[in-house]
């Protein structure tokens, strides 16, 4: 009988290595792989695919775009800390250009020019810019426009827009499924907005495109509400642990005074860590302490007498101190300008300070 080849390998002590041990649980247990890098808090890495879906009209873009001007100035957003400044682009398929130029003034007054944010619209493009996305044509004008700018981060806005054929229909979106996979492959993350249809509880059409996703958030109008109010709530998330379920949990946000504020409790920095917001936000306290020491009483909202100080010498106060960078011309550089409304408008939401006509005092 002849001896297989197998048996004759096991019988002199050569044992074969298989093609597939590379897979096997214990390999995966030394398998080395990049970290995470994050760009809001422990929510969104370069590798993360979100999708924001809501009802037309009732903030998505205003807060999308907010959301990636944090990330590029590497500013907290939310409950979410700032990790690093990002390169962003923003693909806009709907807006008149005057629109979004005021869009992008909004972004510029919360984080300053200083960053690379990359804003795409569609009317302000040649003819043949961003073909629709789920064309051969669309994709190879969007790996181009990457090339040239090199992302971190890219915001579809919004799908419905952006891609050619019905969004109910499964076809529409097959072609989406490389590309989406091509930009995880090459660390992008990706936020792509959409809206909702009859049924303004779920995403519009297929549901495979949430399948895609690792994080689906829903953004709802808050009811009853005057301002830009929308309540958030993560109908996915890959990313959350017990260690971070707080920063996955359902909240409601407002769009005050140039920013989303949440109406929750934020959560704290890491231990050992204290963002650069949170010092100011110390400061602005102390500064205001130093300054009103001096000031005559003056009536505040509810008839009490307070001790007013104007925003500029709180500024100039906090400045001198040593927390607000300064160019070389000694002027205070956008990006801490920046810092310094983020921690102001943070301490007046947690009602530790009251603004008017730029006076501010303690309740």
């Amino acid at each position: 009988m002849t001896e297989s080849p197998e048996a004759t390998l096991h019988r002199i002590g050569v044992h074969e290595v298989h093609p597939r041990d590379d897979l096997l649980l214990e390999a995966w247990q030394n398998r080395q792989l990049p970290d995470r890098d994050f760009l809001l808090g422990s929510t969104i890495c370069t590798t993360s695919r979100w999708l924001i879906f809501g009802d037309t009209g009732i903030g998505k873009t205003l807060f999308a775009m907010s959301m990636g001007g944090a990330m590029s100035a590497g500013l907290p957003f939310l409950n979410w800390i700032g990790r690093r400044k990002a390169r962003v682009m923003y693909l806009d398929g709907e807006l008149p250009a005057e629109t979004f130029k005021e869009r992008m003034q909004l972004v510029a007054k919360s984080c300053g020019v200083d960053v690379a944010f990359y804003g795409y619209n569609r009317e302000v493009l040649g003819p043949d810019d961003m073909p629709p996305l789920n064309t051969e044509a669309g994709q190879k004008w969007l790996f181009a426009e990457i090339n040239l700018i090199q992302p971190d981060v890219i915001f579809g806005d919004a799908i419905m827009s952006l891609l050619i054929g019905s969004m109910s229909e499964e076809e529409s979106w097959a072609p989406m499924k490389p590309l989406v996979r091509a930009l995880s492959a090459r660390r992008i993350a990706q936020v792509w907005l959409h809206h909702t249809g009859h049924d303004s509880g779920r995403s519009f059409g297929t549901k495979t495109r949430e399948w895609e996703m690792d994080t689906v958030l829903a953004a709802t109008k808050e009811e009853d509400s005057r301002d830009a109010a929308l309540l958030l709530e993560f109908r996915k998330a890959r990313l959350r642990t017990p260690e971070t379920a707080e920063q996955f949990t359902a909240r409601t946000v407002r769009f005050l005074d140039g920013e989303w504020i949440s109406d929750s409790v934020a959560a704290p920095a890491p231990k050992g860590k204290q963002t650069e917001v949170d010092a100011i936000r110390i400061a602005i306290l102390a500064a205001y302490d130093r300054l009103a020491d001096g000031c005559a009483p003056a009536v505040g909202f509810n008839g009490a007498k307070v001790r007013k100080v104007h925003v500029d010498e709180l500024r100039a106060e906090v400045r001198d101190r040593g927390f607000l960078d300064k160019n070389d011309k000694g002027a205070i550089t956008a990006t801490a300008r920046s810092n310094f409304r983020h921690a102001k408008v943070k301490l007046i939401a947690a009602g530790k300070l009251i603004e008017s006509e730029d006076l501010i005092w303690r309740p």
